[in-house]
């Protein structure tokens, strides 16, 4: 039988660069727009083992297939060995998950099988509409242009969480409480497929990053504070430790109690909406100038970083506020709305001087012209340059009140950027479901990506 199951994007609405301090808490929201794996049998080929085959397909790009052989280490202990049989470009996201989550499962020799990648059309820059879903790019996937909503995590996450499904004949559903106190122990637990999901991720990038973004992933939209980055610190080299497996299990099955994941949402009459400006941005060089800054600025940098962090956490509080008094007719929208926009107004400040002091364009010039015109549009709250800033893209909150979704989108369809206008993604936010099993047969419209490797 075949396993579906996908992971939504994410758009850090509030703690860029300080969310990587586990002592700052960042505001992240998980998507609509999701990336999917679909586990299935392999077909038998007489040119490859049967056992040990993993082919991974990505179908919307070209030439984006990868073949793996499985099987057990040399040395005892050191878990998988997991190596790329076919010419091309790796990629060390789906290999190192591959790894991982078969050491995990202290599994060298799987059954062969298939996983199909697909990629909701949000990802990656579009042509015009209309396209149909799963839109295909005809070139390589090295050549797509990326939006910035976390294409890699949620990668991972979806990967990880297939494999373990697919390769868990006793589990069918993941089991979506956090701590695991409800569902009789049914299911995968979700602290499972994070930590696994996020050690993995981490494994791939060659560094141990904040981690926001796996979380919202796995978990959906929540208030985030970092795990410990000494956590992984304690797991050996996969390719040589024999203590590899031993200790990558006792990092994966114990609760990371520092980390923080709240749940919270956006009030229901407040929307979000996310732009593609396409013009790029190299965040790793920005991230590694921004904490060089703090790590010599001396007190001055350690006042402004503390005093984003309490912008920061002031705008959850407002939106917790409004969350929590929803049914109350004290505050009125226009007083909700002011509130909000001036906590974004003060947060977009505090970037702005961080950007003067470090040289880095977290909010460029042409990105704060275009926010500020966007936010003097009736019922526009406020607007960001989200995550690590820059030109990727940018991220509006709005009142659900006629018209206004309307004339914002007419008003970045015709604001001038280097690449054209500003795209409007197709998306929105997600509450707390995160990663989720899917229906295979709801891939259905799209029969023509699985010809050969599963019946829909």
């Amino acid at each position: 039988m075949a396993t579906a199951v996908s992971a939504p994007g994410k758009v850090l609405l509030a703690g860029g660069y300080t969310v990587l301090d586990p002592a700052c808490r960042g505001l992240v929201l998980a998507l609509s727009a999701r990336i999917h794996c679909v586990a299935s049998p392999s077909l038998p080929s007489p040119s490859s083992p049967t056992a040990g085959r993993i082919t991974v397909r990505s179908p919307q790009f070209q030439d984006a297939v990868w073949e793996y052989q499985v099987s057990p280490s040399d040395i005892d202990g050191a878990g998988v060995s997991v190596v790329q049989t076919n010419d091309g470009d790796g990629n060390p996201f789906v290999l190192t998950t591959l790894k991982y989550v078969l050491s995990y499962l202290s599994l060298p020799t799987p059954p062969s099988t298939t996983l199909t990648i697909l990629a909701d059309n949000p990802y990656y820059s579009q042509p015009p509409p209309p396209i149909p879903r799963f839109n295909n790019l005809p070139f390589p996937i090295k050549s797509a242009y990326k939006t910035g909503l976390g294409s890699s995590a949620a990668l991972v996450t979806s990967l990880t969480s297939c494999l373990l499904l697919h390769f868990s004949p006793e589990h069918d559903k993941i089991n979506n409480n956090k701590d695991g106190e409800e569902g009789g122990g049914e299911g995968l637990e979700k602290h499972i497929l994070h930590n696994l999901a996020q050690t993995s991720h981490c494994a791939a990038q060659g560094k141990v990053g904040s981690g926001f973004d796996v979380a919202a992933a796995t978990y959906g939209s929540c208030i985030y504070r970092r795990f410990p980055p000494s956590l992984l610190s304690t797991i050996p080299d996969p390719t040589t430790s024999p203590e590899f497996t031993k200790s990558l299990k006792n990092v994966i099955n114990q609760r990371w109690e520092t980390m923080e994941c709240d749940p919270i949402t956006l009030p229901e009459q407040i929307g979000l909406l996310m732009g593609d400006v396409q013009c790029g941005s190299s965040t790793p060089g920005m991230v590694k100038t921004v904490l060089n800054w703090r790590s010599n600025g001396g007190e001055e940098a350690e006042e402004v970083w503390k005093g984003l962090n309490s912008k920061n956490e002031a705008l959850i509080a407002v939106i917790q506020g409004i969350n929590n008094n929803s049914t109350d007719n004290n505050t009125s929208e226009k007083e909700e709305d002011e509130s909000l926009t001036s906590h974004i107004h003060q947060i977009r400040a505090t970037i702005r001087h961080l950007s003067a002091q470090t040289s880095v364009p977290i909010e460029p010039p042409t990105q704060t012209a275009l926010l500020d015109s966007a936010t003097a549009l009736p019922g526009v709250i406020g607007g960001v340059v989200p995550g690590a800033g820059g030109y990727d893209a940018v991220c509006f909150l709005y009142r659900k009140n006629d018209g206004v979704e309307a004339d914002l989108r007419r008003f970045l369809g015709e604001w001038k950027v280097e690449n054209g206008v500003v795209k409007v993604l197709e998306l929105g936010m997600e509450g707390g479901e995160g990663v989720r099993v899917e229906d295979v047969k709801g891939y259905a419209d799209v029969k023509g990506y699985f010809e050969g490797v599963v019946e829909l």
